[in-house]
């Protein structure tokens, strides 16, 4: 049977194409599920002016995302975070929060879902982050979390207090 597909379906198809499937596969999921319509000729028609509009949109995205990833690469991000002595964080860094830094230093908006990182940054350090901008536009941002001076100046500072009130 010809379908023509309306999303992309692994091993078989991206949008628009016209393939020939076994009867019940569509009948029973494809057709269903929304993967697929049957392929009249005014259905086949119309799936090619889709086809034609959603190249034209894959183009925009692609060069917008190119231009936020020449944009973005080799930015480097500073936070200034409570820590304890050893360099563990009071919390956590999460992709929201390095989304919320890049908004406020380059006025770009990333989707937190981009910012691939694996597990939240609890401690100090340096930390190359990869976020996937568009299918295959990527760019690497580098994250540095330091500890906050003032808090770890106070830190010092009570111990010693807390020994002379004990004496």
């Amino acid at each position: 049977m010809k379908i023509i597909l309306t999303k992309d379906v692994d091993k078989l198809g991206g949008f628009g194409d016209i393939v020939n499937v076994k009867d019940g596969y569509a009948k029973n999921y494809l057709i269903p599920n929304g993967f697929a319509i049957f392929a009249t000729q005014g259905n086949i028609k119309q799936s090619e002016i889709l086809k034609k509009s959603r190249i034209k949109v894959e183009a925009k995205n692609i060069k917008e995302a190119t231009v936020i990833a020449e944009e973005l690469e080799g930015t480097k991000l500073i936070f200034k975070v409570k820590s304890s002595p050893e360099g563990k964080l009071y919390g956590s860094i999460t992709n929201k929060d390095i989304a919320e830094k890049i908004l406020s230093f380059k006025k770009i908006e990333i989707d937190k879902k981009k910012i691939e990182l694996e597990d939240s940054l609890k401690e100090t350090g340096t930390y190359d982050i990869e976020i996937k901008l568009y299918k295959d536009i990527k760019c690497n941002v580098t994250v540095s979390v330091e500890a906050d001076k003032k808090q770890a100046e106070s830190e010092e500072s009570e111990p010693v207090a807390e020994e002379a009130a004990s004496e």
